[in-house]
């Protein structure tokens, strides 16, 4: 059996659950924030996460953009506020005592699912240059992570062709309509556009758990290389609408949440499909992970 790389869960999310303020990610910097207010709460659950099985965690830096950061005039703080992320990670993972691999995020500079927002190219270019330039040689994996957009995923992913971290790239199929993008993409068409550039595992990642199950059967036939998915806490009812004007709400309208046995339940059947890389998006929380690793792994 093919060894199996576990990864962390929600973190916004998890911030929220325990009483920590994160405004919307939509309007404002979500759990951005908590960087500048709730430095103790982000490595507790980062602790929790790695007590509870994860072999990897993710550092706080998703919303943690320019055009992000500008809603609240804090541009200026790009750098300050990704190297604190990290700093964060590196010391729960030295308190932990375990060797846990550090991944830290290029996400969507703009608001999540909304591949309309995707910025013109060679801003794209530059903001991406700049972040890699920053968190470059101070993490083990570097994900693009939630790309919504063939051209966001394919410039992230380009912008750490020489980087000497492991290089993962993400795509989100966010809304109700199985294997596509929110930009309408089916998954084969977005691998196809970043299929000749240097990446270390595929993944999907903030949509339906079920969604993630699906679009496993289409990953395994297009790459050789190690694949997986990390899924929010929901099932979706899928559609076969080929237009979106809004995929969060599309995902809306048809989630059901639930638990951590439902969840693992999903799960088991990625790594039926050959999936080697298993973790939690939104709204799952380290005791999802837990589950996973006590009925999946252990």
């Amino acid at each position: 059996m093919k060894k199996i790389l576990i990864g962390d869960g929600g973190m916004g999310s998890e911030l929220r659950f325990r009483g920590v303020e994160v405004p919307s990610h939509i309007e404002s910097i979500w759990s951005a924030l908590a960087l500048t207010t709730n430095t103790k709460e982000i490595k507790e659950i980062h602790l929790d996460y790695i007590e509870a099985g994860a072999q990897y965690i993710t550092a706080n830096n998703y919303t943690v953009t320019r055009p992000i950061l500008e809603r609240a005039d804090m541009a200026d703080q790009l750098e300050d506020l990704t190297l604190l992320s990290i700093s964060i990670a590196r010391e729960a993972i030295k308190e932990s005592g375990k060797d846990i691999q550090l991944a830290t995020s290029l996400p969507p500079l703009e608001t999540s699912y909304r591949a309309d927002l995707v910025l013109d190219r060679s801003m794209l270019e530059d903001q991406y240059a700049e972040m890699v330039g920053i968190i470059e040689g101070k993490t083990d994996i570097i994900i693009c992570e939630t790309m919504a957009h063939s051209q966001e995923a394919e410039i992230a992913l380009e912008s750490i062709q020489n980087s000497n971290s492991k290089k993962w790239l993400s795509w989100t199929l966010h809304g109700n309509r199985s294997n596509k993008l929110p930009s309408g993409e089916h998954i084969k068409e977005a691998f196809n556009v970043t299929k000749d550039l240097a990446c270390d595992a595929y993944l999907i990642n903030c949509c339906g758990a079920n969604m993630v199950t699906e679009s496993m059967k289409e990953l395994k036939n297009l790459t050789d290389k190690p694949f997986g998915g990390y899924a929010n806490s929901e099932l979706i009812k899928t559609i076969n609408d080929e237009t979106t004007i809004n995929a969060e709400e599309d995902h809306w309208k048809s989630a059901t949440t639930i638990d951590e046995k439902a969840y693992t339940g999903e799960v088991s059947k990625w790594l039926d499909e050959g999936a080697t890389i298993i973790a939690g998006c939104c709204r799952t929380r380290p005791s999802h992970i837990k589950h996973m690793v006590q009925n999946l792994v252990n």
